[in-house]
């Protein structure tokens, strides 16, 4: 038992006022007269026992009265063991969990309904004198203030479901944050979530009292996209390819015949009929072909009722009419690159000779091969690098008398590898790698005795620490014959022979050609076919005939807002982080022209319905300052009530003290 004045206490010396008067007063002998001495027979004698016994009762009713008094205002309580008594003013921090999965119901209402209803009934535990502030996923600058009780309340009542997600720890990062700014003695942080497993990443912030509350609606099937991508990264108008689907079912129970349709630009191109078990995934794929160039809106749909937030998958690209690569050579150089991109109708071939570059065009390129050049001059040095910070891919094929000064000085400038002087030396490629998108769609897996590149003689590529290398081709000459290194927004790719018999047969190999193909057609910068709403989005433009004053946006007919821009050479940076309200496909614009499209969903790992059992909560929130409320209380605010004061016996005091002085009222007036 604790105290809220235990300075009063020193009121108990007064329990010697009723005791002094019981030795003196009640020993006192009084004279009685009488006219007549036969009154006295009518005297009825008393038994000095009794006497004693009614004195002493009355002494201790006196006695119980005011011991009863002064513990009245001495405040007397029983204290939470988590918690003491709060005292002045409180500081109470909400945070109601208005993400999707809280849209489920349970007894006909949804979670965050329900939520918003305990939210209210914590505030009334407090007093009008207290400050309250309010914490959504969405982080609203309105609600990180501290405000009045009935503002309070009726900013609860505005609260919707939102696509943002947040953990534990972001809440109570953010919570610690706001009560640094107010002073108040006491600081209460209440979580009222349904405290699904992905948002688990807890914090033992001890500045504060945290409270948590547990309100979960009923678990129901779902089933959901998880994520979407092409088998082939270039499409070709009137080429058939094909889309691959990651389906998910996180329910308890099968789902039987879901309808799936690929929508492309609004139309119809694929419907399947799919059976997935419960909690598990399936893999399912969609062949179409594009007819038109230009920007492509794809779309994934179904039917899940109730948990209808997932039914629709949303993605985005782009189909080039072609896309062009150039080779820089000599007149004396073979042409044997030529063959791999003629026939493709995807790609236009182009050659240049040494002598007649045109460097501004560099940046119509998807892929610069310097083929077999004795020398890379200072000016082309320079392009180059230019070309390969814009994202532009690079393939260097050396000469067989290349000068090696020339090469290294422009390699070292742009931090990739170096080459050594030709070496003798006879082995082969032991290993290739095909973890290595130059190699998809070339081998499913290594065919047994492949016949691998023989090597005679080579330029050793030489890799230091701060370079990123990855090995295509491996020998058993301690040298890879083909290295693939990250440059900035580009790959440069370095070849240790050139194309000759004299050096190696690696021109004559079935790998050579896909190898050199591919390395046109998978870019770094290549965007993404989707974007995650709430995640830190960076979207990349080519930075054409937009000024540095031009204003972009973000568009999908119904919302519209400026993202953050930032402009890095030839390519505009748009960040998209949590401004989005709604997921689609958006277009991008400036200055009236349309630059591109995006396609952005919500994030899917509320589409896990997968809670943190209550007995699991005191498990994982078992510190000192942390407390699991009760959601089976009817009386929310009496508990909270309870736990922030413990419990008050100062009334109980009152009452007491109050009978006991009735109960000598009673003895004195009628024990005759």
């Amino acid at each position: 038992m604790q105290f809220v004045f235990p300075w009063f206490l020193f009121a108990l010396f007064a329990l010697a006022i009723p005791i002094i008067i019981h030795l003196f007063y009640f020993r006192k002998f009084k004279k009685i007269y009488f006219s007549d001495i036969r009154f006295l027979k009518q005297v009825q004698e008393e038994k000095s026992t009794i006497e004693k016994l009614k004195k002493r009762l009355i002494l201790a009713s006196r006695l119980l009265a005011l011991f009863f008094l002064v513990l009245a205002f001495v405040q007397p309580f029983i204290g939470n063991n988590k918690n003491k008594l709060n005292q002045g003013t409180s500081a109470v921090c909400i945070y109601i969990d208005n993400s999707y999965s809280m849209g489920l119901k349970t007894g006909g209402e949804t979670a965050l309904s329900i939520a918003k209803t305990k939210a209210k009934e914590i505030a009334n535990a407090f007093t009008t004198g207290d400050k309250f502030s309010l914490l959504t996923n969405d982080l609203e600058g309105t609600h990180q203030r501290w405000m009045q009780k009935q503002d309070f309340l009726d900013a609860v009542d505005k609260i919707e479901l939102s696509p943002n997600i947040k953990t534990v720890a972001d809440i109570t990062k953010k919570q610690a944050t706001l009560f640094q700014t107010l002073g108040a003695k006491n600081k209460l942080g209440f979580f009222i979530s349904d405290f699904q497993k992905n948002m688990m990443d807890k914090s033992d912030d001890t500045s504060f009292t945290a409270h948590f509350l547990d309100i979960q609606g009923n678990p129901e099937k779902n089933i959901f996209v998880d994520s979407c991508w092409f088998e082939q990264p270039v499409f070709t108008i009137n080429a058939t390819n094909k889309l691959i689907v990651r389906i998910k079912n996180a329910g308890n129970t099968q789902a039987d015949k879901i309808r799936i349709s690929v929508k492309i630009n609004d139309a119809v191109k694929a419907i399947d009929d799919i059976t997935i078990p419960a909690e598990t995934t399936l893999v399912d794929s969609f062949n179409f072909t594009i007819t038109q160039p230009g920007f492509q809106r794809g779309e994934i749909s179904f039917n899940d009722y109730p948990i209808t937030f997932d039914d629709k998958f949303y993605f985005a690209f782009s189909v080039d009419v072609n896309e062009k690569v150039l080779s820089i050579e000599d007149a004396e150089t073979p042409n044997n690159i030529a063959s791999i991109f003629t026939n493709d109708a995807h790609f236009v071939f182009e050659k240049s000779d040494k002598g007649q570059i045109d460097y501004s065009a560099f940046k119509n390129y998807t892929l610069i091969i310097l083929n077999q050049l004795p020398e890379i001059s200072s000016g082309l040095s320079s392009s180059l690098k230019e070309y390969a910070t814009n994202g532009g891919n690079i393939y260097i094929i050396p000469n067989t008398n290349t000068n090696i000064s020339s090469y290294n000085s422009f390699l070292s400038n742009i931090n990739a590898g170096t080459y050594a002087v030709a070496q003798v030396k006879i082995g082969e490629v032991t290993k290739i790698n095909l973890k290595e998108d130059v190699f998809k769609s070339v081998f499913n897996q290594l065919p047994k005795n492949v016949e691998t590149p023989k090597i005679k003689k080579l330029y050793p590529i030489l890799s230091s620490s701060n370079t990123n290398e990855r090995e295509l081709l491996s020998t058993n000459l301690n040298s890879s014959l083909v290295s693939k290194f990250d440059v900035g927004k580009s790959f440069v790719y370095l070849q240790a022979v050139p194309l000759n018999a004299e050096f190696s047969d690696l021109q004559a190999k079935a790998i050579f050609a896909p190898m050199v193909y591919n390395a046109a057609v998978y870019k770094k910068n290549n965007q993404p076919l989707f974007y995650t709403i709430g995640k830190d989005n960076l979207l990349e433009l080519k930075n054409g005939n937009t000024t540095n004053e031009s204003v972009y946006k973000l568009s999908n007919g119904k919302n519209e807002f400026i993202p953050e821009n930032r402009s890095v050479g030839n390519t505009v940076l748009l960040r998209v982080n949590t401004t989005l309200s709604s997921d689609g496909i958006y277009a991008i614009s400036a200055n009236d022209k349309n630059l591109g499209i995006a396609a952005f969903n919500f994030d899917r790992t509320e589409s896990n319905l997968k809670f943190t059992e209550k007995a699991d909560l005191k498990n994982i929130f078992n510190q000192k300052n942390q407390i699991v409320l009760d959601n089976t209380k009817a009386n929310l605010s009496a508990e909270v009530k309870q736990i922030k004061d413990g419990v008050l016996l100062w009334k109980v005091c009152v009452i007491l003290s109050l009978l006991f002085l009735l109960i000598e009222i009673l003895l004195i007036r009628f024990w005759k």
